[in-house]
């Protein structure tokens, strides 16, 4: 592949002895889930591609083309690239890749965590952008960890717009803060889900385990208590707060 050349498609490659039906499945979700959000980074558009799939018969070999969707297609080269230098430095050092959010860098520890070489059961996980093979260790996750890995634990109250709800991984939902944009996974019950679909898209503010990575930047919360807030045009203006003291 020449300098300027841009990949046609990433690979993922999975070797072992007795690969089983969870790890290489968890392989595949993670890998999806990390080309989509460093694609969205790139372009600020979700589900930027289509990724189209083919499996090489008789093979744990996942070929992934991308097509463009609601991206326009100038923005593939840095897509590819970004993905493809993204875990080459990521095997390397811990370092976080351009493009690359806490979400994409999660997903790529999920990747590395999925090789369980107890007797060569899973042993070998790579990418390719075309013939350009990156191998992915558990190097990888060691590197994630140093990055993001949460660090301390305390009690506290996030605030941000509830995003999504979903049971991918475990049932929970995410906020996203409005000044920085990070997304908080929120970890609630199953019986809980009903309520907190019917505050999608609100601001809301939850309550309970905070865990942190170094930064201090929160990673997760499990929640105890949990409300809908006010949006910013329900609430009361600056003079009729001084009406209101002046009284």
């Amino acid at each position: 592949m020449t300098k300027n050349q841009t990949p046609k498609k990433l690979t993922l490659k999975i070797d072992g002895q007795h690969i089983t039906a969870d790890r290489f499945l968890k392989a595949v979700s993670s890998f999806v889930g990390l080309i989509n959000d460093v694609s969205e980074t790139v372009t600020q558009e979700r589900s930027a591609f289509r990724w189209i799939v083919t499996v090489e018969s008789g093979s744990a070999i996942v070929h992934f083309r991308p097509e463009p969707h609601r991206a326009q297609v100038e923005f593939l080269p840095l897509s590819m690239k970004a993905i493809d230098d993204g875990l080459a430095m990521l095997e390397k050092r811990a370092e976080r890749p351009r493009y690359w959010s806490d979400t994409a860098l999660r997903k790529a520890k999920d990747l590395s965590d999925v090789l369980d070489v107890s007797e060569g059961a899973l042993d070998h996980v790579s990418v390719s952008a075309d013939h350009r093979q990156r191998e992915i260790t558990r190097k990888v996750s060691a590197h994630v960890d140093a990055l993001i890995g949460a660090e301390y634990k305390s009690l506290g109250t996030i605030e941000g717009r509830l995003r999504t709800v979903t049971e991918a991984g475990g049932v929970h939902f995410v906020i996203q803060d409005p000044v920085t944009h990070n997304s908080v996974r929120c970890n609630i019950g199953e019986d809980d889900v009903e309520k907190y679909l019917a505050a999608f898209r609100k601001r809301v503010a939850v309550y309970g385990e905070i865990r942190y990575r170094k930064d201090g930047e929160p990673v997760s919360i499990a929640v105890h208590d949990f409300r809908v807030l006010r949006e910013s045009h329900e609430l009361p203006t600056a003079d009729a707060v001084k009406g209101i003291l002046a009284t």
